[in-house]
């Protein structure tokens, strides 16, 4: 059995045991400067052991003190009994910081207690250095960082958020009332809902616009993110988010909506011209019926084909409206479009439209939606970047191939596949023309 170490034998051990107990570095110095305590957290410290440190005098244990602060509050502790702290590197072990502390013994002189605070300090640093970072980056793009008490309805804004709402900075009255009167009422009903809802799906994070009247009764646009913090019973406690003033960009979105609906506006009053030009030329050439129509409807087909990419700002066209546009005029039930939603950069929109309403008036013409049992499958995929299409009729006429082509074979094989970087197949079944497209996805 281990033996249990003897008893303190008298107060001096009783007060060293108590000592050597405490995690703090401790000493003490009577009134003739000389140690009379050391724990061994001070001799672990220091590197001494406590037979040599009591009884010697700090002043030739420690003579570089002289003249420093240490030494400065040491001596005013002795004469005056006021205690000091000082937090500072060691002057006895490198590249440490400790923080030291000094009180008052009475007759009994003075004790001093240090903590090596290196690793904290580091850590303080750290978090300094990281929110002087953070401020930057938040004053440079004009973040507004709120912190809302959802029980109690109080908030804490930064200097950005009081920016945004046009109010003084520290003019906050720190409740979201505040932030309530100002934003829009239909807004505001908006963003409770869309809070609500996040909140029955378990979402922990919501994304909102909205506007808000500054006290100089100007309206600005805000976007915004904030993430909930829940109890431990799941309930939400607080709400922690960001804003930014995104009304100069919602100005140029909008500026950029009207150039948009200008030009095309203008484009189609030149295909409307171009088509008056065209029909005076055909006429007065004395050109047959059917090339005027033809080429009408292939103006009609860009029209087209220009409204769907309107609708999306030019950026893309959904490849299902652009058929559906593209076959409307010989839509009677019978033309089945089936793929995934995928989207054509302009250029190969107006590629496909035009496809389109040549392969449905020759098939109106001349193939499957010519006879009343026939039909169109138009089906496709997307893989890798790549696009298949599909154009399939069935149910028509018997299918010759042509003896030579025509323009409108010309336009598919040739202008398409250039237009779309990939290639146009035309088949001649004797079941159904079958038209198969590859191409590249900007």
């Amino acid at each position: 059995m281990r033996k249990k170490p003897p008893p303190p034998s008298g107060p001096d051990d009783r007060l060293s045991a108590v000592l050597d107990g405490i995690s703090d570095v401790y000493y003490a110095i009577d009134r003739d400067w000389r140690f009379w305590a050391f724990n061994r957290r001070a001799e672990e410290f220091f590197g001494f052991a406590r037979a040599e440190m009591l009884g010697k005098r700090f002043h030739d244990i420690y003579p570089q003190g002289a003249g420093t602060a240490f030494l400065a509050m040491l001596e005013r502790a002795m004469d005056s009994g006021e205690p000091g702290r000082l937090t500072a590197p060691s002057a006895l072990r490198e590249r440490r910081m400790v923080d030291i502390r000094i009180s008052a013994l009475g007759e009994l002189g003075v004790g001093v207690a240090i903590d090596d605070v290196t690793e904290r300090t580091e850590a303080e640093r750290a978090v300094r250095e990281s929110e002087r970072r953070l401020d930057l980056a938040v004053g440079a793009h004009k973040v507004g960082i709120f912190d809302w008490r959802l029980r109690s309805g109080k908030s804490v804004w930064n200097g950005e958020m009081e920016d945004i709402f046009g109010i003084p900075r520290g003019s906050f009255d720190g409740h979201t009332e505040h932030f309530r009167q100002r934003v829009v009422p239909e807004d505001l009903a908006r963003m409770r809902a869309e809070t609500t809802a996040a909140l029955a799906a378990g979402k922990d994070l919501v994304a909102y616009e909205f506007r808000l009247t500054r006290p100089d009764g100007e309206v600005r646009w805000i976007e915004g993110a904030a993430r909930f913090v829940f109890d431990a019973d799941g309930q939400p406690r607080r709400m922690v988010g960001a804003n930014v003033d995104i009304t100069e960009r919602k100005k140029a979105e909008t500026h950029q909506r009207l150039l948009i609906n200008e030009l095309n506006h203008r484009v189609k009053n030149t295909l409307a011209i171009v088509q008056g030009i065209a029909w005076q030329s055909f006429r007065s050439a004395g050109a047959p019926r059917s090339a005027t129509e033809a080429f009408e409807g292939r103006l009609r087909a860009l029209a087209s084909a220009h409204d769907v990419l309107t609708r999306q700002n030019w950026e893309a066209g959904p490849i299902a409206q652009i058929i559906a546009e593209a076959v409307a005029p010989h839509h009677d039930g019978r033309i089945v479009a089936d793929g995934p939603a995928v989207d054509l950069d302009p250029k190969a929109a107006v590629a496909v439209g035009l496809a389109m309403h040549e392969l449905a008036t020759n098939a109106v013409k001349y193939g499957a939606l010519s006879s009343a049992g026939g039909r169109v499958d138009v089906t496709w995929t997307a893989e890798a970047g790549r696009l298949h299409l599909t154009w399939r009729e069935s149910g028509g006429p018997p299918v010759r191939k042509p003896a030579q082509r025509g323009f409108g074979a010309r336009l598919l094989e040739q202008g398409l596949a250039e237009e779309l970087r990939g290639s146009v197949r035309l088949s001649f079944a004797p079941e159904g023309l079958v038209c198969e497209v590859e191409a590249t996805l900007g």
